[in-house]
């Protein structure tokens, strides 16, 4: 049975594309469609001003998609980063491809668990999954759709990548280096992952508009916290003998700034033409933290660089220098009382 949606107004443009609009009187709001989407209901119902019960349009109140979309238009999801947003909206919709239908106050751990447990093969987008629903979940707790979070009692898969991404090795470096030497976009990009410590998705951005009296100054994309990071004379000559764009320092065939994806890919090119298909630019971060383990920094200033809110985070990138270092010291001892 076609059901009439109030104040849907469709057509087809000159292009033969059809538009969706919701139209009240001499206001017009657009919709994304197709019609029946959770970004069609998104915009027909912030369009519309008030919560309705959608039952009658196609999506029972009380289902995990009704939920979804009540989810979005909250403050705790519109707060996130677009990027975040964009991610968590994409597991929720896959999620609603099987489960969207069903009554969200029947869920129980045991569901979620049998669920995660079909993608026990890729643990990391099973993961994804739990910590997305775990986070709706805590805002319908809040918002008084819900009285428990049946995703909290769900514990994640272990991960088929122990201890993370690969950290480079020195010999490594001197590997990438001997194939891209300096004055190429390729060496710069290097230095500045290894002697800044951060993410790639910040280390895009970075420009000479950051730097003054030796110091660079930003603010990390993620947990958008304030960092000053002291300059290394070798970075700076990498830096001045290499070209560079008006607002930031590596820049693209076309003179364009990279996106944290594409430069991603453009590093896993530069890596693999030095012979390191092993090697990434999340890497370089956790050497470049590594690094200054070995060279005696403390954890607190080791943070201060890579700009870690936690300790813990800075521990597990530092866990195998302690681990080497203690076996340094219990070699020195064992060789000095031979049995």
């Amino acid at each position: 049975m076609r059901v009439r949606i109030k104040y849907l107004n469709t057509f087809r443009d000159r292009h033969g594309i059809p538009r969706h609009y919701y139209r009240r009187g001499k206001n017009r709001v657009p919709l994304r469609g197709p019609i029946g989407s959770p970004e069609f209901w998104e915009d027909y119902l912030n369009a519309h001003g008030s919560r309705i019960d959608v039952q009658p349009l196609g999506i029972p109140q009380g289902s995990m998609r009704w939920l979804f979309i009540e989810y979005f238009k909250s403050g705790d999801f519109k707060q996130l980063k677009s990027r975040t947003q964009k991610v968590r909206r994409g597991i929720l919709e896959r999620f609603c491809e099987d489960h969207g239908s069903k009554r969200y106050s029947t869920l129980k751990p045991k569901h979620l668990r049998r669920i995660r447990d079909t993608k026990a093969e890729t643990p990391e987008s099973a993961n994804s999954l739990i910590k997305a629903l775990r986070q709706v979940f805590r805002w319908a707790i809040e918002d008084e759709q819900m009285d428990s979070n049946p995703a909290a009692d769900v514990a994640y898969l272990k991960p088929k990548r122990i201890g993370g991404w690969h950290t480079w090795e020195l010999h490594e470096v001197e590997q990438y280096e001997s194939t891209h030497p300096i004055g190429t976009t390729a060496r710069l990009a290097l230095a500045l992952l290894l002697y800044t410590s951060q993410r790639k998705s910040d280390v895009v951005k970075m420009g000479r508009q950051h730097i003054r009296d030796g110091w660079m100054t930003l603010v990390q994309g993620k947990g958008d916290k304030r960092l000053d990071i002291p300059i290394l004379a070798e970075l700076q000559r990498i830096i001045d003998q290499s070209p560079t764009g008006e607002l930031t320092f590596i820049i693209g065939e076309h003179g364009r700034p990279y996106t944290p994806e594409s430069f991603g890919n453009r590093m896993r090119k530069w890596c693999d033409a030095a012979g390191l298909k092993h090697c990434s630019a999340h890497g370089l971060r956790k050497a470049g933290a590594v690094r200054m383990a070995h060279l005696g920094c403390t954890t607190h200033e080791i943070a201060s660089i890579t700009g870690h809110e936690t300790l813990k985070e800075v521990e597990r990138y530092t866990r195998q220098v302690k681990q080497r270092t203690l076996a340094e010291a219990a070699k020195l001892k064992l060789n000095g009382n031979p049995l």
